[in-house]
């Protein structure tokens, strides 16, 4: 009987994190921020692509150019202004949603209350980090399938750093806005905060904290070799840990919330 009792409350958790999951995967706003992201890339990569189709007049261009465009793009103030708020547009809201709709009063009692929460903060940050990885990816196929015939032979460089290092951020953004939405209880905020958030840690760093580095959103998309021990890697462990800590503070917030119901 209580294997059997065991065996029913982990399908419970499993459903409850994979119906989160999913739910935060195929919905429109997750399409739209693919989309996004693709936009603010191709905003910030447009003046290299349009040097690079002038250049091909005069015959092949240099091989790793569309590797160059996907550099600069990030690189740009359109991604890193934009970047943020499609990060956290898939998901972050859902929890507010769900108890402004009533919804959440049937269903929490079957999964549990801390198995909601686990697949609501889990969701959130797969569903940013997707968005940003994959819309990355959308772009970088589409600048090798438009440049690669146009550019000389050459050995491809790999750009696998890159889409883990967008998951990452991706992920911070998004739980960045989940916790403020929560703590205000503003819908609003989920995509309003990590873009302010952003530009504040811009202009601090850029006036006042110019060697903290680290809190420099720009430094997160593009690491600079000279700044972060292990390059890109340790971007990635920064971000990780940043992602841990925002987890934290979002449990207790969350669990307040459902304390009102």
């Amino acid at each position: 009987m209580d294997r059997a009792q065991e065996s029913s409350k982990q399908l419970r958790i499993n459903n409850t994190i994979s119906s989160c999951i999913k739910q935060a995967l195929t919905g429109r706003l997750f399409f739209l921020a693919v989309a996004g992201i693709v936009f603010a890339l191709g905003i910030g990569g447009f003046a290299d692509f349009w040097k690079a189709a002038g250049d091909y007049r005069e015959g092949l261009i240099a091989y790793g150019t569309h590797l160059t465009v996907l550099q600069n793009a990030i690189k740009s103030d359109a991604l890193c202004l934009l970047l943020p708020v499609f990060a956290a547009l898939p998901y972050t809201s859902a929890f507010l949603e769900e108890i402004d709709s009533g919804f959440i009063k049937s269903y929490l009692p079957r999964a549990g209350r801390w198995h909601y929460i686990s697949a609501k903060i889990l969701a959130a940050a797969i569903s940013g980090g997707a968005a940003c990885t994959l819309g990355t990816g959308v772009y970088y196929n589409l600048l090798r399938l438009i440049l690669l015939p146009m550019e000389k032979q050459g050995t491809a460089e790999k750009t696998d750093a890159t889409y883990v290092l967008f998951f990452c951020i991706g992920m911070v953004f998004s739980l960045i806005g989940m916790l403020f939405s929560v703590l205000t209880a503003s819908r609003y905020m989920a995509y309003a905060s990590p873009f302010v958030l952003e530009y504040t840690l811009i202009i601090l760093h850029e006036r006042y904290l110019k060697k903290l580095y680290i809190i420099n959103p720009k430094e997160w998309l593009c690491p600079s070799a000279g700044n972060w021990e292990f390059g890109e890697a340790g971007a990635v462990i920064f971000l990780i840990f940043v992602s841990m800590l925002i987890t934290v503070l979002l449990i207790p917030a969350m669990e307040r919330r459902l304390d009102g119901i």
